[in-house]
């Protein structure tokens, strides 16, 4: 009796915290109504066996909803057709259309099926409390709670935050609290702790001393869109360097069905550099009806008039609230039952006059070349007139690549006193000399900027970059070398047209998750890449960003083929000199200084002794992770050999500096490889899934992939690292000792 006396009041308070915390949706309140519903819904905390406990609790569940949704129970049985089911399912979705068109607070007397909805979230948190606590596992009570909580206090804006705060934070320490109070003692100084916390809590965030900016923001959970916005996601294209915050929820905004190989898919381009920075500059071609051939692109090479040579997507809008139609390459032909008419732009960007709604379906046909390297290392700087505007940098033409004593009239462009917001920009043009100024071609000088930015000169993927008082492609160079794809690729582009490349800015979303023949593109799958233009293949697209995508291709660093990036690197597949070469550091950064001249002749000895010790320790740190990673593999169980793979694939991840946790599922560690060190992870995790999931027939076929894919992995983390810093991942003990 004592035990469920505790229980009781360990999931009561909770409960009733979260009665409050939800009924701030209503206004005015139904208190006494949020209060019952608590109080119904820890009564299975009271209950001793765990049978019993699930009976008692279904039957709450059941009462509960009956009495919410005004639904007789006795509907539920048979001969009833459903009534019950088909009652409750109804109210609720109109109580979810009610919380997408209705500003909180709403009036519960008004719209009874968004209070309904209410009280069931109290109801559901309110059990799943009980039973956590009835189980004795304080810590999914409390995460209860924080879910729970946090959901209802991020759904209202407004209201004193430090307060809910404090509700909120003790209704999560409380079943952690009470279960653990083993005598009166106890309790007091359990209770004058919880005191302690919240009073520190609140004098910290009185006195200031908070973060301008919150590590976990968790007033922006919410599972309802934001009122007054329209239910889908929007981007504004122009290139801003401010930062960015992806949601916490993944959103699907478009489903594309169309081939396996991986490609981006454009919205927009971004054709004008000027204030420092990049926006759309287009110009309508002509109004076309959705269904029928578009008309050519002067810029288009022969080959993009083939049928034959297109690219079919059938385009589903999910939740993209944007005018734009999507392509992946240029688009050549749209067809559509329902969409009105669509304006055809400059660089094949196509937008709706009435918009596009949710669930609208439209299908295209797209260019997408892909050119072999060797096809690109010879395609010849022959532009047309109509490139010209692609050469252009804040109203500064600039020649193109090839052209006699270029440089000599680059350098004239930054003295010249009608191209004073130009300047800013030189050091990108000394970069731009220096990592590809010897390039033969405008491919190799692409590769040469692309491999630099993605790879080779220090650069890293920073959502939230330092802000400086230069341009911010320009400190981005120079000072920090942190920024995210409208820095990596505003800065490609611009580094590219002054050595005469004629490029521009494209933007819309990277490939996205691919499975049954449908690719799903996310909020968080939005992108910017640099499209240069090739004599004969038209707009080629680059990704000079580390971690946010690959493609099908092997002309690009940011091919998903890592044999490809390899043969690159090499120069293998382009017959010219080694692209190594043309790789750099940070501005201002200096050698490691020399060894002094020598040690003194006292001190030589010690320092030898010294000298072997570290080397000994160093050989240990080496031999132990060789040993681990032998003994995991002893078994031949395809499953137990899937686990190695992974634990392994843990250990390079630690040892190499990126953020991940011990026992991080296979998608944490696909995204924490993909952002942290630019690699695509998709064939290992699929690899490891079959050998651990799949039909034990297969699963030792399944093992081997995994182990092969892993071998892949790390031969691509060497390729795409520093010598100093594949030197730092094998020496590093963070493998050895994290757990």
């Amino acid at each position: 009796m004592r035990d469920r006396l505790r229980a009781l009041i360990a999931a009561a308070a909770p409960a009733a915290a979260l009665a409050l915390l939800w009924g701030r949706m209503e206004e005015p309140v139904s208190l006494g109504a949020l209060l019952a519903v608590a109080a119904v819904a820890i009564v299975p905390a009271g209950v001793r066996r765990a049978g019993l406990r699930a009976v008692v609790a279904v039957t709450v569940i059941l009462a509960g909803l009956s009495l919410v949704f005004r639904a007789a129970p006795q509907e539920l049985l048979p001969r009833t057709e459903g009534t019950w089911l088909g009652a409750i399912v109804g109210q609720a979705k109109d109580g979810l259309r009610g919380f997408e068109r209705v500003a909180l607070p709403f009036d519960p007397g008004e719209r009874p099926e968004m209070h309904a909805l209410v009280l069931v979230a109290v109801l559901g948190f309110g059990i799943a409390v009980a039973l956590a606590v009835a189980a004795h596992r304080p810590l999914l009570a409390s995460a209860a709670v924080v879910v729970g909580g946090g959901w209802a206090t991020a759904s209202v804006d407004g209201g004193p935050d430090l307060a809910l705060g404090a509700l909120l934070l003790a209704a999560t320490l409380w079943p952690l609290v009470v279960l653990r109070v083993r005598s009166p003692r106890e309790g007091v100084t359990s209770a004058a702790a919880v005191l302690l916390v919240l009073t520190v809590g609140a004098g910290a965030a009185a006195a200031g001393a908070v973060p301008r900016e919150p590590y976990l923001d968790w007033k922006s959970w919410s599972l309802v869109d934001s009122v007054g916005e329209r239910l889908g996601v929007r981007y504004v294209w122009d290139g801003q360097y401010d930062g960015i915050r992806f949601p916490s929820r993944r959103t699907t905004v478009l489903r594309i069905t169309a081939d396996r190989s991986a490609r981006y898919w454009r919205a927009s381009t971004l054709d004008l550099f000027t204030a420092d920075r990049w926006i759309e500059n287009l110009y309508p071609v002509v109004l076309s009806e959705p269904s029928r051939r578009l008309p050519g692109d002067p810029l288009l090479p022969a080959a993009a008039g083939d049928p034959e040579a297109w690219v079919r997507q059938d385009v589903e809008v999910v939740r993209l609230d944007d005018d734009r139609l999507v392509s992946a390459g240029q688009p050549m032909r749209v067809e559509s039952t329902t969409l009105s008419r669509v304006f055809v732009l400059s660089g094949g960007v196509m937008r709706v006059p009435d918009g596009i709604g949710r669930g609208e379906r439209y299908t295209i046909w797209g260019y997408v070349p892909r050119p072999l390297p060797r096809e690109l290392v010879r395609s010849q700087p022959t532009y047309a007139a109509g490139l010209a505007r692609y050469l252009v940098i804040d109203r500064a033409a600039l020649p193109p690549f090839g052209e006699p004593r270029r440089e000599a009239v680059v350098e004239r462009l930054f003295v010249d006193d009608r191209y004073i917001a130009v300047r800013a920009y030189r050091p990108l043009w000394e970069e731009a000399r220096r990592v590809a100024g010897g390039a033969r071609s405008p491919y190799e000088a692409t590769l040469a900027i692309e491999r630099w930015l993605r790879t080779k000169g220090g650069f890293r993927y920073e959502e939230q970059p330092p802000r400086g008082q230069a341009p911010p492609l320009v400190d981005f160079v120079v000072r920090h070398r942190a920024g995210y794809c409208q820095h990596f690729a505003g800065t490609m582009a611009l580094m590219l047209r002054m050595l005469g490349v004629p490029s521009r800015v494209a933007v819309g979303f990277t490939s996205g998750k691919w499975k049954d023949g449908v690719w799903d593109v996310a909020d968080r799958d939005a992108h910017a890449w640099v499209e240069a233009w090739f004599d004969g293949y038209g707009w080629v697209t680059f990704d000079p960003t580390p971690g946010r995508g690959t493609l099908t291709a092997g002309y690009t660093f940011a091919s998903d083929s890592a044999d490809a990036i390899r043969a690159l690197g090499r120069g293998a597949l382009l017959d010219v000199v080694d692209l190594g070469a043309t790789t750099g550091t940070v501005a201002g950064a200096s050698p490691a200084a020399a060894a002094e001249d020598g040690p003194a002749p006292a001190r030589g000895r010690a320092a030898a002794l010294v000298a072997l010790g570290v080397l000994l320790a160093l050989l240990a740190v080496v031999l132990a992770k060789l040993v681990r990673r032998r003994l995991r593999y002893v078994s031949g169980d395809p499953r137990r050999i899937a686990l190695a793979v992974r634990r392994e694939l843990e250990d390079v991840l630690l040892d190499q500096r990126v953020p991940v946790r011990r026992g991080a599922s296979l998608p944490e560690l696909r995204v924490a490889a993909e952002r942290g060190l630019g690699v695509p992870l998709g064939a290992l995790v699929e690899a490891v899934g079959r050998a651990r999931f799949g039909p034990p027939e297969r699963a030792g076929s399944a093992a081997a992939d995994a182990r092969r894919e892993l071998r892949r992995v790390r031969a691509l983390v060497r390729e795409r690292t520093r010598p100093a810093t594949r030197a730092r991942g094998a020496l590093s003990v963070r493998s050895l000792v994290v757990r």
